[in-house]
């Protein structure tokens, strides 16, 4: 099955890059990557520190703020997870950051998937609006169909499903009930205990003020990230659009939910010159963008990342995730 996942993910990714690269002219590629005025890529960095900073705020808040987990060892693990999630497919991130806050009691692993699942569903949200004020500046993007109708879909989906645990955790508690009833009574008790922990997780939801927090951050955060494109664009464009840079954020948001290869390589090109084609950005230009972008992200974040790793476990390997799955299939 491992096999088999790797593979779709190369094929997907695969697919994506042949259409970023299309009909591309190397020799206007070569000038145009020449020509770039680099010194952009300094406010770039910057966004990129802030929008990660952003999140690991929002992740503080999602947890409910545990004692004697503090906000450094949340940076360090969320940029491990972002170093998994660049080397290995699936958004296998997700797992890391689980199993290396688990190692504290106050952080028990239900209630750190669930926040994980209210993060996602937060950008979602705050994705959604900053679309909805993007193309009522860009009407001609109203063609992007994926941002003007999947988007709001996928999104009301998840909140809903979400603010049901919130307001009705008997209703939650139930299904868990009726669905471990089958099982063995020592992982009956232990699913329950983690569902439990699950719906602890959704209490910013019932919070206005840490709502409002988590929401803040979020905001905060995808500002950043679009900030990071647009600098970037000023190394390729004279005069980038800064609503073209939300609206490719956006549709990239959206793109990468479908798993891929690691660190989404080919997904990014792909849609970048997709989005930026439709606003008459040249192939080659928007192909350079996305190379810039993605390089610099993918640099920066898996050298945190191993940093956070090598201050979190002493080592940067990942022989952590199968050492984990060992020990929990021990319990």
């Amino acid at each position: 099955m491992g096999r088999w996942r790797w593979v779709l993910g190369l094929m997907i990714g695969a697919l994506a890059l042949y259409g970023a690269v299309r009909g591309l002219d190397l020799p206007t590629l070569w000038a145009t990557l020449r020509a770039g005025s680099y010194q952009w890529m300094l406010p770039a960095l910057l966004a990129l520190i802030l929008s990660v900073a952003a999140r690991t705020a929002r992740w503080g808040i999602l947890l409910n703020a545990p004692a004697g987990v503090s906000l450094l060892r949340l940076w360090n693990i969320l940029n491990a997870g972002y170093l998994v999630t660049h080397v290995l497919p699936f958004r296998m991130g997700e797992l890391a950051r689980i199993l290396l806050l688990v190692r504290f009691p106050q952080t028990p692993a239900g209630l750190v998937a669930m926040s994980i699942v209210v993060e996602h569903t937060l950008d979602l949200v705050v994705l959604l609006a900053l679309t909805g004020v993007a193309l009522a500046f860009q009407p001609g993007a109203r063609e992007l169909g994926l941002l003007s109708r999947t988007g709001p879909a996928l999104t009301l989906g998840a909140l809903g499903g979400l603010l049901l645990g919130a307001f009705r955790p008997q209703w939650a508690r139930r299904l868990v009930e009726t669905l471990t009833q089958p099982l063995p009574r020592p992982l009956q008790g232990r699913l329950r205990h983690e569902a439990e922990a699950a719906l602890q997780g959704l209490q910013v939801l019932r919070t206005p003020r840490a709502l409002a927090g988590a929401l803040g951050w979020s905001l905060v955060a995808w500002l950043a990230t679009a900030a990071q494109l647009y600098a970037v664009m000023w190394v390729f464009l004279k005069s980038p659009d800064g609503w073209v840079a939300l609206l490719t954020t956006s549709a990239l948001t959206f793109g990468m939910l479908v798993p891929s290869t690691p660190g989404y390589i080919g997904v990014v090109q792909g849609i970048t010159v997709w989005v930026m084609g439709a606003f008459g950005i040249p192939q080659a230009t928007a192909f350079s963008i996305s190379v810039a972008s993605h390089g610099l992200t993918y640099g920066v974040l898996v050298a945190l990342g191993a940093i956070g790793l090598w201050l979190e476990t002493g080592h940067v390997g990942l022989g952590f995730l199968q050492r984990a799955a060992v020990e929990d299939a021990e319990r």
